[in-house]
């Protein structure tokens, strides 16, 4: 939601009036009070930004990483183009200037072109490979009881069986709910710590999939496993809300491998899940970073820095839980000075709750939740226990300006044509 900060103008370098009109925390995100509010700019700052959009009337839209602003009384630059705004000391305040960034030149347009390219040819490929997480961790499941006991009728190597008990071990207990210190823990867990020096292994989630499909490799020989059992999840995104993927079972070829104790048939079939895991996490770290992503989406992105994709348990079967984090600095009410505020947006997709997303803003001990549920019973549930919730939520010490329920799920911005293309479907 747009709101109207606090004009500034100044002179340009051609005597025309720059004005900074609208100062923008991103649309879609949670209201964090104040609900706009001017990033912390100080005389000397060079903030780069690019044009995003032309609004008309000699307006242009800028956004950066953190925020966007509209610019009046500036030079219309091209879309895309690259600019700097500088904050100057003017004789009643702050002056604006918007500078457009000079091209690379000849000899280093070329290198960077191509690392672009490459980049965005891998983003592409780990796109069309990538799949959720559930159906690998079904295939793990499945493989460690199918190894259970005497007479098991299969039997894996103890490296195999190691490795799945860690990247089992990965996932958040949800039998007696989801709270927050299993998410805390669980996102500890799955982030893990750097690898120590000297060392190319880690832990956390992608050392656990990189380090279960070098162990499956030897064990599937030459042969390839398909990596989808069936439609993928949407590739991970900072500039959508997130979408849960729900528990599966096992393919029917895996099921048959696994009885009759076939470990060469059965390493294919989970090599080829380990893979399509791991491909998803490799794109989501890109995404993380900022080096891929919905360029037209920056300001949906401008609010969240980074996704993951955390596991979770109910019962015998596995889901996954897709979030999305962001943080800015904020001033806040008297007193409080200057404070981290969160965001936080969430999908949950469980047997017994269907589809839910949230999306959640402290600022201090402000709190803002929006739930969307697209199952009546669960909407009427959860609906019944909403004044519970409250007052438990009050008795931590937090003031609830909003907590709502709202039927159906939160709508998104188009989708950006062209940014990934499936191969295989």
């Amino acid at each position: 939601a747009w709101s109207d900060a606090e004009s500034r103008s100044t002179r340009g370098d051609k005597g025309k009036s720059v004005m900074v009109s609208r100062v923008s925390t991103p649309a879609g995100v949670v209201p964090v009070t104040p609900v706009t509010r001017l990033p912390p700019l100080s005389v000397g700052d060079v903030i780069a930004a690019r044009v995003a959009k032309h609004l008309g009337n000699g307006v242009m839209r800028l956004a950066s990483h953190a925020f966007q602003m509209d610019v009046e009384g500036q030079e219309m630059l091209p879309v895309g183009t690259r600019v700097a705004l500088h904050v100057e000391k003017g004789p009643a305040g702050p002056r604006y200037q918007v500078h457009a960034e000079p091209s690379l030149p000849a000899s280093n347009a070329s290198p960077h072109a191509a690392a672009l390219n490459r980049l965005t040819q891998l983003a592409a490929a780990l796109a069309a490979d990538q799949d959720g997480m559930a159906p690998l961790y079904a295939g793990l499941s499945a493989a460690m009881t199918a190894s259970a006991g005497s007479s098991a009728p299969l039997a894996l190597p103890p490296a195999l069986m190691n490795a799945i008990a860690v990247l089992l071990g990965l996932r958040v207990s949800g039998d007696g709910g989801l709270n927050g210190a299993k998410l805390r823990d669980g996102l500890r867990n799955l982030v893990g710590s750097p690898a120590p020096a000297g060392s190319n292994t880690g832990d956390g989630l992608l050392s656990a999939l990189e380090e279960l499909s070098a162990i499956l490799k030897p064990l599937a020989g030459e042969r390839v496993g398909i990596p989808r059992q069936s439609t993928p999840p949407p590739p991970p995104t900072l500039g959508r809300h997130p979408q849960g993927q729900t528990p599966v079972s096992i393919s029917a070829d895996l099921a048959a491998a696994l009885a009759r104790g076939d470990l060469g048939a059965a390493a294919v079939l989970l090599l080829g899940k380990t893979d399509a895991a791991l491909a998803r996490a490799r794109l989501s770290a890109l995404v993380s970073s900022g080096l891929v992503g919905e360029h037209d989406a920056m300001a949906e992105r401008a609010g969240f820095e980074r996704t993951f994709d955390l596991p979770f348990g109910f019962g015998d079967e596995s889901g996954v839980l897709s979030l999305q984090i962001g943080r800015d600095e904020t001033q806040g009410r008297d007193g409080e000075g200057v404070h981290t505020a969160w965001r936080l947006r969430f999908g949950l997709d469980a047997p017994e709750t269907g589809p839910v997303e949230t999306v959640v803003g402290l600022d201090a001990s402000r709190l803002f939740v929006t739930l969307w549920v697209e199952r009546d019973a669960t909407r009427h549930m959860l609906g019944a226990r909403i004044d519970n919730l409250r007052r438990t939520l009050s008795d931590l010490g937090l003031d609830i300006v909003d907590l709502r329920i709202l039927a159906g799920r939160p709508s998104d911005p188009p989708a950006v044509s062209g940014q990934f293309v499936d191969r295989t479907s």
